[in-house]
């Protein structure tokens, strides 16, 4: 996800269950969440039943990965997961090439706990 102040929030890819839409208040729910700080971090929210962890890059690069957790899942366990693929998504931002590695992610973060 990326914000920017002419177009707002944006999708920039989904991976594995990519008929799961949040809604655009949800989107600026992460936005705002992160917003203050203006430095990377990780955060989490619930919304309805909707369970989720979201890595801010920081305002330098400005993106945000976004990832949907099973209601039950307790998002602390998957911080360190988090951290770690997003590092590798932001390395990879130049042409796209981290598309390629969200089947690779997504199978690390499936694993995790």
């Amino acid at each position: 996800m990326k914000y920017d102040n002419k177009s707002g929030v944006s999708i920039q890819a989904k991976y594995h269950n990519e008929k799961l839409n949040l809604t655009d208040g949800t989107l600026m729910n992460i936005l705002s969440l992160h917003e203050f700080s203006k430095e990377d971090g990780i955060t989490s929210m619930m919304v309805g039943e909707t369970n989720i962890l979201t890595y801010y890059s920081g305002e330098l690069i400005d993106y945000y990965v976004v990832l949907i957790l099973d209601m039950l899942d307790d998002p602390e366990d998957y911080e360190s997961i988090l951290r770690k693929i997003s590092q590798i998504i932001l390395e990879n931002l130049e042409e796209e090439r981290y598309i390629n590695k969200l089947p690779s992610l997504f199978t690390q973060i499936s694993e995790s706990p």
